[in-house]
């Protein structure tokens, strides 16, 4: 009997090769779409569960409320970690990480060879016995036990070393500083929430910081330095450790700011997706976008379901008459339904076999959308997730398939075989008409979604910065790192610095040239200050920047009041500060002129306002416009901005180039274009635009698909009508309206529907904004508008067939 089911399901399969295409094609991309989704969505839930002890790691997060934060960051200070064990029975280890972007050499192969390493970081050696690092080579109980020493990855092996054995080779750190390799690791997964490289030991770090922060980070319980990792002893819960924190800081930590300092144990599985902790090792993920992902799945493959249950059920109607003939001969009730069911349950084996074909071939681009680097391995490796994809399929066709079967099943056998069994709400076109309105609203949803989410996008991308963008460079001559806050930088540094800006000057084709300390929209450093009118114990902390004198200048930044810094006043270097406006307001002065010639000292430094800056986005536009102070303190000056001219923009760079190899051999010329900087700062909002633009697109495509066929049933079910009308002289044009109202219809209802739920829905998104759209009744007008021109179009091309059919043809039609 199954062989029999079997056989008649492909034979109506090829008699009906339009719809059965239609149903194939609607449910292959469904499908796919939705398996491409839950693959990243594993991926991101994925975060690190390859360590042995997830369920016991966690990391101390830190809020100085002092500051001015509002959310902690993954970062805290340097002394917490080794007092920890002593204060808490219930940690069995905690060690510190401190990431410090560096140029490694070694010389080998007879020519020295030479990267800038953005993973390069320092660690206690405990943090061994909490990760789970697999050791290819060296010992993993001392490799990271004395000064000097550095892991590195088999990947950063093979990069230095070729297929020479690494241990006991020596790499340079920064120019200067040896390091013996002690030990080679494989590199851990993408799906980690730190990605480490080279793995230095701790101790080493303050050896080659310079003596200023050899003085001040060992008793510093300020600054946000590194990650402190703490290992919980089995059985032992966090909110015990918590609700002990604070009593530590106050026994321990600076007495004038422990009152208003949060430590908290954040677990593991939170890292990536559910961490509200700034500044971590690698970007975080949401769960918020997560929630849009899944949901984007399920609509899709929801649509893709009621493209199939309509177009079963309406095709049903043209086999009312074997429906007939089966039950006369003697077929049960369930014997149909088994039948129809097979038939449903072929077409979703067939459409899951075509989407994983699919899903090989669009990982790329999923992997381009997420910035994820999912592979067909991956997919394969995990039989769990094939399995768990099977049943989705399966049990998608049986749902789809269930309705039309219990739908065909209940056919009168007498009514059919009369010719007498005609459609209607009565019939099913009730139910595929509502059905059909659920479709329309998840699309209508998602065009507005992807309408929202590309008008937010370019409004932060075309949104005035209060600088110039273009045609500006930054680069640095050390690598970007906290501890350049204590930059012991001689004279004969800082002469080097200007001798080079002042060569790049007589270039022509560059503008102008200075120096910070930041780069642009890069944030600030949060330091103390103590402006005129306010007590030292405010603990006011605001962002700074170290600027040369034409900062201003080269980016365009306009006062509304006093002068820029200039090399006319040589007191600037010593006792003069800008400010912003945003800076004026929180420090209760009355207006930017009254400002002028107020004092601020910055942690002991005294000086004067002589300037006060329009204010300037200095970081995302996601973040509002916060304090802050410039001031000229040349040995903190690192990082060149250089504006170019609009011509001859690659040789310029080569010439630049040329120049900084011989001026800063120590460490590679790599730029960055702002405007590009710019853009990369809405680089998770572009992936989810582009995202659900391309899903929105195929959910309407799935729509249109299943539309088209839809109209062409109900128009073959009206080809009599049809003909009839056109006889007593209707016009094509109302042939089309005919076939086109009800659909027209459904449209408006669904975007009547689908905007508030929209509405509710971008509202949250933009709310993560400081700088955002506001919603208008256009958006949602726009987007119904194309949803109802798509259905339009797709009724249109077949009522306009049917209606130019001759009528005689029509009425001769059975």
């Amino acid at each position: 009997m199954f062989t029999n089911y079997l056989k008649i399901a492909w034979r109506n399969l090829l008699r009906q090769t339009g719809f059965s295409l239609i149903n194939i094609v609607g449910l292959t991309v469904g499908l796919t779409c939705c398996f491409l989704i839950l693959l990243f969505v594993r991926h991101e839930l994925s975060y690190d569960t390859f360590q042995q002890k997830f369920d016991r790691i966690y990391r101390i997060t830190y809020l100085p409320k002092f500051a001015g934060l509002e959310q902690p960051l993954a970062l805290t200070p340097p002394p917490v970690s080794p007092l920890l064990r002593a204060n808490f029975s219930e940690i069995e280890t905690s060690a510190r990480v401190f990431q410090s972007p560096a140029t490694v050499e070694v010389v080998g192969r007879g020519r020295p060879i030479k990267y800038d390493e953005e993973r390069f970081f320092f660690a206690d050696s405990s943090l061994l016995a909490i990760f789970s690092f697999r050791f290819l080579q060296g010992d993993p109980h001392k490799a990271l036990n004395d000064k000097f020493t550095v892991i590195i990855t088999d990947k950063v092996a093979h990069k230095y070393f070729g297929n020479q054995n690494p241990i006991g080779k020596t790499m340079l750190y920064e120019g200067q500083h040896p390091l013996t390799v002690t030990g080679v690791v494989e590199e851990f997964p993408d799906n980690s929430h730190i990605r480490i490289d080279l793995l230095a030991n701790y101790e080493t770090m303050f050896a080659t910081e310079s003596e200023s922060a050899r003085q001040n980070l060992p008793q510093n319980w300020i600054i946000s330095h590194g990650y402190t990792y703490v290992l919980l002893r089995p059985g032992k819960l966090p909110e015990t450790v918590n609700a002990r924190f604070p009593q530590f800081l106050l026994t321990h930590a600076n007495k004038q700011f422990a009152k208003d300092i949060v430590y908290k144990l954040e677990p593991m599985g939170n890292f990536h997706l559910r961490s509200d902790a700034q500044e971590g090792p690698e970007p975080n993920g949401s769960i918020t976008y997560l929630y849009v992902f899944i949901g984007i799945a399920l609509m899709t493959l929801l649509i893709a379901c009621i493209n199939f249950v309509n177009l079963s059920t309406a095709r049903s109607l043209k086999r009312a008459k074997e429906v007939g003939i089966r039950k006369v001969l003697g077929s049960e009730k369930q014997q149909l339904m088994a039948q129809f069911l097979g038939e449903s349950m072929l077409l979703s084996v067939i459409a899951l076999s075509l989407s994983f074909v699919l899903i090989g071939a669009l990982l790329p681009v999923l992997n381009d959308l997420t910035g994820k680097h999912i592979t067909v391995r991956y997919f394969l490796s995990d039989g769990w997730l094939i399995l768990f994809f099977v049943g989705v399929a399966m049990l998608t066709g049986l749902l789809s398939g269930s309705y039309p079967a219990f739908f065909v099943s209940r056919f009168q056998p007498i009514a059919t075989l009369k010719g007498s069994f005609v459609s209607g709400k009565a019939k099913g076109g009730m139910v595929r008409q509502l059905l059909l309105g659920v479709q329309f609203v998840a699309s209508i949803a998602l065009i507005i979604g992807t309408l929202v989410s590309f008008l937010q996008l370019r409004y932060m991308q075309n949104q005035p910065m209060g600088f110039d963008k273009e045609f500006i460079i930054t680069a640095n001559t050390l690598n970007a790192k906290i501890t350049n806050v204590f930059a012991d930088r001689s004279d004969s540094t800082y002469q080097r610095l200007r001798t080079f800006r002042d060569i790049l000057l007589k270039n022509p084709h560059i503008r102008t040239v200075t120096l910070s300390n930041r780069q642009m929209v890069a944030g600030a450093i949060r330091r103390n200050v103590v402006p005129e009118g306010h007590q030292p114990d405010e603990n006011l902390f605001i962002g700074t920047v170290a600027v040369d004198h034409n900062f201003a200048k080269t980016y365009g930044l306009k006062l509304v009041a006093g002068r820029d810094f200039s090399e006319a006043y040589p007191t600037d270097k010593t006792d003069a500060f800008l400010i912003n406006e945003t800076g004026v307001n929180q420090f209760g002065w009355k207006s930017p002129a009254q400002a002028i010639g107020k004092t601020v000292n910055l942690e002991g430094r005294q000086g004067k306002i002589v300037g006060v800056l329009k204010d300037f986005h200095n970081q995302s536009l996601q973040a509002p416009i916060e304090s802050l102070l410039l001031t000229v303190d040349q040995p903190m000056l690192s990082i060149f901005s250089i504006k170019l001219g609009a011509e001859n923009k690659a040789e310029t760079i080569a010439a630049i180039r040329q120049e900084w190899d011989h001026f800063f051999p120590e460490k590679g010329f790599a730029f960055d274009f702002l405007d590009q900087r710019l853009a990369q700062l809405y680089e998770r909002e572009l992936r989810l635009s582009k995202l659900i633009g391309y899903f929105a697109g195929l959910a309407i495509l799935i729509s249109c698909l299943g539309l088209y066929g839809l109209v062409s049933l109900v128009t073959q079910q009206k080809t009599k009508e049809i003909g009839i009308r056109k006889v007593l002289g209707a016009s094509v044009p109302d042939i089309v309206q005919l076939l086109s109202r009800d659909f027209v219809i459904l449209v408006l209802i669904a975007l009547f529907i689908a905007s508030p739920i929209a509405w509710w829905a971008m509202n949250k998104w933009l709310a993560d904004f400081a700088y955002r759209i506001e919603l208008s009744w256009w958006m949602f007008a726009l987007s119904g508008l194309l949803a109802l021109s798509v259905t339009v179009l797709t009724v249109s091309f077949q009522s306009i067939k049917a209606a130019l059919v001759n009528p005689v043809s029509s009425l001769r039609s059975e």
